[in-house]
């Protein structure tokens, strides 16, 4: 059957078989004339109907109701009231959570503890930990930026389908796609520096940098998503949730060898400028700190095959088109040596605030971008 021809038509079963009906034609209809039921017609009137009505004379009106001799007036609750309401309401994790301790007590001959207490005790704790910051001058109150951009593609543009999430706990922001969380949590969301190392800072096997955002490796240590991105080397297991990292012991030991010109260190594996005849070589997160031309390309081989090519270039080298600006120079200083003979020295000149940022990068204080939270661990005491 035509394309044409299948649009105007309908597939319907009739007892159990099915038939082709086509919508321009009359479907007729075929009924038993006891099927049709006939109602009576109505008169149509001639005028219109006149309203009639009755005038009472004993007609008193109600009062309205008194007022009550006292008011509904809010009071506020007193500090002794408030300190004994509970706040905290348990979710599923932690019902699961204190199932589990339940279990374990039972193997220890502890008696369980009831959904009330554990809600009495967090909420004591959370109490006990925010009057305890109050006082001590160190709140931490993350706000949400909205002109934030996402740490790791540097973008602040966010679709229904990739938006920019936020860390809970050390205000991380991130795109789904960027970070490999296909679907939007419910709830509270952590990253996973904050989910599995919130009271330890993490160091990135391929750069100095302490902030940013990290993914763990096969072996458990820990790697930016934007060095793993960048550096050729090194892939993801999962190309969904970018999770685990894998294929850092493939990295070539020239790679190691390198020394970062932003930083001027040398740690961990540095990638270098696409231009021809040019080894300049730079951290991938020092890159970014520092505004370098940074683009992943998609182009097409000679078979038709699309492929992506991450192009960096270093400040020098920086494409006359390109759309952002570097905030380091090097210059080429002159200066007069033995015999009479000039040579050149390239000397760096840094922006003011890549110097803040760089400053603020390989800190110890402002390394780790979120707060050290100290997890309590309760020890199970035996009974006597």
């Amino acid at each position: 059957m035509p394309y044409g021809v299948s649009q105007n038509m309908v597939e319907i079963c009739i007892r159990g078989q099915i038939r082709l009906l086509d919508i321009n034609e009359a479907l007729p209809v075929k009924c038993k004339k006891s099927d049709v039921k006939e109602f009576p017609r109505l008169p149509i009137p001639s005028s219109l109907p006149k309203p009639q009505f009755q005038v009472k004379q004993s007609y008193n009106k109600t009062l309205a109701p008194k007022r009550a001799a006292s008011y509904f007036r809010y009071i506020e609750k007193s500090l002794e009231e408030l300190d004994q309401e509970i706040e905290y309401d348990m979710d599923e994790e932690d019902y699961a959570w204190l199932d589990i301790m339940n279990e374990r007590r039972q193997e220890h001959s502890h008696s369980k503890v009831p959904c009330e207490i554990f809600e009495q005790l967090m909420d004591r704790f959370e109490k006990e930990s925010y009057f305890e910051s109050q006082t001590s001058g160190s709140v931490y109150d993350p706000l949400i930026d909205e002109d934030a951009v996402c740490c790791i593609c540097n973008d602040g543009e966010c679709s229904n389908s990739n938006v920019i999430l936020f860390c809970d706990m050390c205000n991380l922001a991130v795109h789904q796609d960027c970070y490999g969380v296909p679907f939007i949590p419910e709830g509270q969301w952590l990253c996973r520096r904050c989910l599995n190392s919130p009271s330890k800072p993490v160091d990135c096997v391929l750069c100095p940098s302490k902030a940013g955002a990290f993914k763990q490796t096969e072996c458990n240590r820990w790697v930016h998503v934007l060095c793993a991105l960048w550096v050729p080397e090194v892939h993801f297991s999962n190309p969904v949730f970018l999770e685990p990292i894998d294929s850092i012991n493939e990295i070539p030991a020239a790679r190691w060898k390198l020394t970062c010109y932003i930083c001027r260190r040398r740690e961990g594996a540095c990638i270098q400028c696409v231009r021809t005849n040019c080894y300049t070589a730079f951290h991938v997160t020092c890159a970014q700190q520092a505004g370098l031309h940074m683009k992943i390309e998609t182009y097409q081989d000679e078979a038709g095959n699309s492929t992506v090519k991450n192009v960096a270039f270093c400040d020098i080298h920086t494409p006359a088109d390109s759309d952002v600006t570097p905030l380091i120079r090097r210059v080429n200083d002159e200066s007069d040596a033995e015999e009479g003979k000039k040579v050149k020295r390239k000397s760096i000149l840094l922006d003011k605030k890549l110097q803040q940022k760089l400053k603020k990068k390989f800190s110890c204080e402002a390394g780790a971008n979120a707060p050290i939270v100290n997890i309590p661990h309760i020890k199970e005491v035996g009974v006597v």
